[in-house]
């Protein structure tokens, strides 16, 4: 088996392993073709990355503006709402955490499964129960079962990813308040995850955070910034929840090149553009392969249900995809796939097809 689809720790579980694959394979992680790691294959907007080293050079030697007040501003006008509701925080993974502090201690989080794996743990991080249920499914092309919530029995909150990881699909605006109206109404808190959102704007709840519904978002992914932790948490009172957030949370960096980049508004539409139709196109290639099945999916990712024992073939030859085993309602059949360029993503079809 190939290091790197075993659990973090906590319970948890990734893509993005290549450091791990490279020691296990004895390849150079350079010389891996990583689909694991969803990242906008357009990379980093050109003014973000002038503003991160142009932030290195200038503003290491002393500490960020405690309020991000640039960064606040620049967030809000991307996102359409009052500076007022935004927290910056140190990646997407982070306002998970945060915001699930919002809910009452003790009662139950309803995880959505199959579905991004920190859930859990910044569940049990706010003194809150763990409770999975299976609400997509392979038999319904793994649309979102609304069924699930009828029994909200001691729950406190339910974690809603939009679109959903590793899935791919994605509910309508219009049917995500459909489910808030239910969650809320039962007095639990709904934290909807955007962190793909940037993709398919149109869906985004962000505009209606208010009370117990939160929306968390990544800029990681979409602006081709891992590696410098970035997000934020949308709600109607931050202060609350920033009470168990480390001053200084996101580094001057970060901060800079995320200012950047949201104000790049050509970036922004040229990567929705070319990710959809990059992504047209490797879901076609996808299909076309025997004994392959993919599911079209909205964001920069798809998942994939192939022989057993295909992920490991792959890594074997170089190529990363993401194993998901792990993931509940799934198996070791499925796999995720990033969207990458043309070339890489033929290399990704070339790669599998000789394996089949």
């Amino acid at each position: 088996m190939v290091e790197g689809w075993v659990e973090h720790p906590g319970g948890r579980h990734h893509g993005a392993h290549g450091a791990a694959a490279s020691r296990s394979l004895d390849i150079e992680e350079r010389n891996l073709l990583d689909f694991s790691q969803n990242i906008n294959p357009l990379g980093v907007p050109a003014e973000a990355m002038e503003a991160a080293r142009r932030a290195l050079r200038e503003d290491a030697g002393r500490y960020p503006d405690a309020g991000y007040r640039l960064l606040r501003d620049a967030l809000a006008s991307y996102l359409g709402v009052s500076s007022a509701k935004i927290l910056p925080t140190n990646g997407g993974a982070e306002a998970l955490f945060l915001a699930a502090r919002g809910a009452r201690a003790g009662g139950k989080a309803l995880i959505l499964e199959p579905t991004f794996s920190e859930y859990a743990a910044a569940a049990r991080a706010a003194n809150l129960e763990p409770v999975s249920r299976v609400t997509r499914s392979s038999e319904a092309g793994f649309r979102f079962d609304p069924a699930v919530l009828e029994d909200l029995d001691r729950v406190s909150l339910v974690f809603l990813c939009n679109p959903n990881n590793p899935t791919g699909d994605a509910l309508e605006r219009a049917e995500v308040l459909e489910v808030a109206d239910r969650v809320l109404g039962n007095g639990a808190v709904l934290v909807v995850d955007e962190a793909f959102a940037d993709f398919v704007p149109e869906i985004s709840v962000v505009a209606e955070a208010d009370g117990n519904l939160y929306v968390a978002r990544s800029f990681t992914k979409f602006f081709g910034i891992p590696g410098l932790r970035l997000g934020c948490l949308v709600c109607a009172n931050p202060g609350f929840v920033q009470r168990y957030q480390p001053s200084w949370p996101v580094n001057a960096v970060a901060a800079a090149a995320g200012t950047a980049a949201v104000s790049d508004q050509d970036f922004v539409d040229a990567s929705v553009a070319e990710v959809t139709r990059l992504r047209e196109e490797l879901l076609q290639g996808l299909g076309a392969l025997p004994g392959i099945t993919a599911f079209p999916g909205v964001a920069n990712f798809l998942l994939v249900r192939g022989p057993g024992g295909l992920s490991v073939r792959l890594a074997r030859r170089g190529i990363l995809v993401r194993g998901c085993e792990p993931f509940l309602g799934l198996g070791p059949e499925y796999f995720r796939v990033a969207v990458r360029s043309a070339a890489e993503n033929e290399r990704l079809l070339a790669g599998i097809r000789e394996e089949l």
